[in-house]
């Protein structure tokens, strides 16, 4: 899911808890870290909620370094270029 400017603090956080188990994958890195960011950014001064939840904001900040870390090489595979190249001889 690509989250936009429409998308709410809820969208977010489904998003995020869509992809808690991202260290064993890149793609649910890459959506998990777009909710931390987008949660980051959009952060209100206070977050109250009616079921009890909190966002620990400093624990969100640490977790972006690990998710930035983990997808920090992603796409790059695709850019890089030959380093040798023989003609075939028949």
């Amino acid at each position: 899911m690509a989250l936009t400017s429409t998308s709410t603090v809820a969208d977010a956080l489904a998003q995020y808890n869509n992809n808690l188990n991202w260290e064993a994958d890149a793609t649910t890195a890459q959506n998990a870290l777009e909710a931390v960011r987008f949660l980051l950014a959009n952060r209100p001064a206070a977050l109250a909620s009616g079921l009890g939840q909190n966002i620990n904001y400093t624990q969100l900040e640490k977790i972006h370094e690990q998710l930035a870390a983990r997808t920090a090489g992603l796409g790059q595979a695709s850019q890089r270029s030959f380093t040798q190249g023989r003609p075939l001889t028949w």
